[in-house]
């Protein structure tokens, strides 16, 4: 990864972060006095790349606030393998915190939006997180100040650490599977007590939903029935007083077409004589009755009578079609009173509930004002006459016949519905009482199946659990022994790495003094020391060899990691490396940095002045102040 621009506002120091198209090679320098702003610019890209700084965690992201601002934003502009990218992130006091990663030549759609998605894109794009990135790309200044933590650092890097860490979890697991074992034997054997006492039948739940299902139904389409009669019954009163007014009016119509159809031939008739056959005797005597009907009568009138044929049969068609209007309305409306003789017929249907089986009822309680001293006979008689009686087969069928022809009585029509409907209604009550009393016996053996279902499922699932923690436990015993010889084997492996990766740049920052670096099986960090003649401890050394050595190692493990996950060329950030250096060590470090890495290819180094006279050419120099909230470069 190439940082090529950023591009920040109310950052840390910064009201203004502005550094446009950075050099891709070669060492970018940043100087000034304490507190000018040199750290912000590598705390800033830290924020930008993973919501975070170095000194600042995520409970503590106001702080990346400036002071007495109320937002912030930053944008990275970076190249990973010759692809382009730009990450913006923002952040408010309130504590949204948002980021989008784009692509340079599509900035409007995002691949990433969140900071969630763009922590997971990211990590696919650059090939490590923030962990890593601090232990090897980011030397910050206050960490170098305090070399101890580094021996966990290597490490974690060398892969040893994790190893070491899930050792010792597996013997924790080990420990706590022997108890989960002797817990779950006992309660399972707690279980298989309980599902003993339980008497349970297979199948009988299922004949019994099978039963209430049925009964749902058959009361379902019952009341369905019913309410069908009711609003047929209602239909055929309410359209008998409009067919009979239809009907009258559809005769009146009729006799009034017949009335209008003889006097337009009449009419016709008298004029075609008149006008076109002058000369006939008929006409002749129609003319002579007319000249004495009406003394002033003038062969100018006949005319008028041809008007007045072709009026009376204008009035004929007219009352033809209001004939035809009213007939199709008696139609539609006798049809609609027809609806009632299917529902009478689906009623018809209704057969009567017999209950298997029913229960024996004190007959206190099935007939609670029961009279003591009547006989069981007159009892029973008196509760047969409470029942609805439904109407004989000779009524439904001459109901329906005239139904049929829509000549029926509303009266006998509401008399018969509504004894059909109490009946309806009684067969629809006692199979709701049976349905109430099959519910029950449903939910009561649902719920023994319940039990039975868990104790079976708990016991069951106890017994999978003992035979999996038994091989978890036969996993961690291989894994720890497959874990010692792999400790072994990556810090023998990484501690020739890191020697070869050392060897090439601690020469040069120690002028010569140490040149081997050497990891014990611990992962314990020891120094080579020429006068001794013996590997060294850090604590041996001076704090300035010791930041020495570990900048040295610094670049051995950013080495590695380039070597192993990172595509294409990376940057650096170092942090005030050379703090407690002299002018000379620094050139010669300036030098070896140079020229280090093809991959490690941009380099940022903070420190408050460079020595004169340094052969390194810098790529670009930045000057900060702490008297200015604003740089650009």
């Amino acid at each position: 990864m190439i940082i090529n621009a950023v591009k920040a506002t109310n950052v840390l120091k910064y009201a203004e972060l502005n550094l446009q198209d950075l050099p891709e090679k070669g060492i970018i320098a940043i100087s000034g006095e304490n507190e000018s702003g040199k750290s912000t610019i590598g705390e800033t890209v830290c924020f930008a790349l993973f919501g975070r700084t170095f000194s600042l965690g995520p409970d503590d992201l106001d702080k990346v606030l400036r002071w007495g601002e109320h937002h912030c934003a930053v944008t990275l502009d970076f190249t990973v393998d010759g692809n382009a990218y730009q990450l913006s992130r923002f952040l408010d006091r309130d504590g949204s915190h948002s980021a989008r990663l784009s692509t340079a030549d599509d900035i409007e759609n995002p691949i990433a939006r969140g900071v969630s998605a763009v922590s997971d894109r990211l990590f696919e794009i650059l090939g490590y997180e923030f962990d890593e990135f601090v232990e090897s790309f980011y030397l910050a200044q206050r960490e170098i100040t305090t070399p101890h933590p580094h021996s966990v650092a290597v490490k974690t890097m060398a892969g040893v650490a994790p190893l070491e860490y899930v050792a010792s979890g597996f013997e924790d697991d080990i420990a706590q599977f022997d108890e989960m074992t002797e817990e779950l034997e006992a309660e399972a054997e707690a279980l298989n007590q309980e599902l003993e006492e339980l008497d349970f039948q297979e199948g009988y739940l299922k004949q019994l939903q099978d039963d209430k299902n049925a009964l749902e139904a058959e009361i379902n389409a019952n009341k369905s029935v019913e309410e069908n009669l009711e609003d047929a019954a209602d239909l055929y009163v309410q359209n008998q007083p409009l067919i009979k007014r239809v009907r009258g009016k559809r005769g009146r119509s009729r006799f009034w077409r017949f009335v209008s159809f003889v006097l337009a031939l009449v009419a016709g008739g008298a004029w075609f004589l008149l006008a076109k056959k002058p000369d006939m005797t008929q006409s002749q005597q129609m003319l002579h009755m007319l000249q004495q009907k009406l003394p002033n009568w003038q062969d100018a009138w006949i005319p008028y009578i041809g008007y007045a044929g072709i009026g009376f049969a204008v009035m004929m068609l007219l009352f033809w079609v209001r004939s035809a209007n009213h007939a199709s309305r008696a139609r539609t409306l006798e049809d609609g009173s027809r609806v009632l003789g299917d529902a009478l017929e689906r009623a018809r249907a209704v057969t009567p509930f017999v209950e298997d089986g029913p229960p024996v009822q004190e007959a206190s309680d099935a007939m609670p004002d029961a009279d003591p001293s009547e006989t069981p006979e007159q009892q029973m008689s008196l509760s047969a006459v409470d029942e609805p009686v439904r109407p004989e087969g000779s009524a439904f069928a001459a109901l329906l016949s005239q139904v049929e022809d829509v000549v029926a009585d509303v009266s006998e029509v509401r008399n018969y519905v509504e004894a059909e409907s109490r009946w309806l209604r009684s067969q629809i009550s006692s199979k709701e009482e049976k349905f109430w009393g099959q519910s029950q016996e449903v939910d009561r053996e649902l719920e023994r199946v319940r039990q039975v279902t868990r104790l079976t499922e708990v016991t069951d699932s106890l017994q999978q659990k003992i035979v999996e923690i038994q091989n978890k436990k036969n996993k961690r015993l291989k894994a720890i022994e497959l874990l010692e010889g792999a400790s072994g084997f990556v810090s023998s492996n990484f501690n020739r790495d890191i020697r070869d990766l050392v060897a090439r740049t601690l020469p040069v920052f120690t002028q010569g003094r140490y040149e081997h670096l050497r990891i014990d099986p611990d992962l314990t960090v020891r120094v080579f020391s020429s006068d001794k003649r013996d590997f060294m401890d850090l604590e041996e050394v001076s704090s300035g060899t010791q930041r020495q050595i570990m900048l040295a190692l610094r670049l051995a493990l950013s080495e590695k990691l380039l070597t192993r996950r990172v595509q294409g060329e990376q940057f650096a950030f170092l942090d005030e490396p050379f703090a407690f250096f002299d002018e000379e060590r620094t050139r010669y470090a300036l030098r070896a940095l140079t020229g280090m890495s093809d991959k490690l290819s941009q380099i940022w180094i903070v420190a408050q002045v460079y020595p004169e006279g340094s052969d390194v050419e810098f790529a670009l120099s930045l000057k900060c102040s702490r008297d200015l909230d604003k740089l650009s470069a």
